[in-house]
């Protein structure tokens, strides 16, 4: 198993699932499928990652209930994947899976709009390479149905990641310290919620 695909795992397995970033990961794990792309072409990462769409869509969802694209040595610019990512939504929806499948994105260097370079919240969407993650719509309804208030998991999620730091993030998964999402991202400071 490749470095890319054991760290990616193992972020989902402690810090996604172990610190309740996503409520609906846990029953997924054990049939997670991780691709990872070598290639550093972002036309070769975008037809193997359009082949995994079509793998996934046309799978049983019992058998592939949702798949991680990781492209390790593409987009390390944040803004180049921003605009990849808008490229394979556009594909997604030409492909016709348009509200059977969508996607989710994470990257060493996510920024959302508004936040500081330096919070803490960012890391809710931060992974150790960037990645997208293709899951099946029906199941996010299915999950969203289970849980009270899913309108609040975003806004919990930016809570719990200024309370955890870094170096509580650090704690929960030491490998992290080596990877992308602590490598040309600037001083992070913690901010602490009362």
């Amino acid at each position: 198993m490749s470095t890319a695909k054991l760290l990616t795992r193992e972020w989902v397995k402690q810090l996604v699932i172990g610190e309740g970033l996503c409520p609906f990961a846990a029953p997924v794990f054990d049939s997670l499928r991780i691709d990872v792309c070598d290639s550093s072409d972002p036309e070769q990462a975008t037809l193997q990652f359009m082949e995994l769409l079509r793998e996934v869509a046309e799978a049983d969802a019992a058998q592939l209930p949702t798949a991680l694209f990781v492209v390790p040595s593409c987009f390390d610019d944040f803004d180049l994947y921003w605009n990849w990512l808008l490229i394979c939504d556009n594909l997604l929806a030409q492909m016709g899976y348009e509200g059977v499948l969508q996607l989710a994105s994470f990257h060493p260097h996510y920024l959302f709009e508004g936040e500081d370079e330096d919070d803490m919240s960012h890391f809710t969407n931060r992974s150790p390479y960037p990645m997208l993650h293709i899951i099946r719509e029906a199941d996010i309804e299915q999950a969203l149905a289970s849980v009270s208030r899913p309108e609040r998991i975003p806004e919990r999620n930016r809570q719990h990641m200024r309370r955890l730091g870094k170096e509580g993030l650090l704690q929960c998964m030491p490998a992290l310290a080596q990877s992308r999402l602590f490598q040309d991202a600037g001083d992070i400071t913690e901010h602490a919620e009362s």
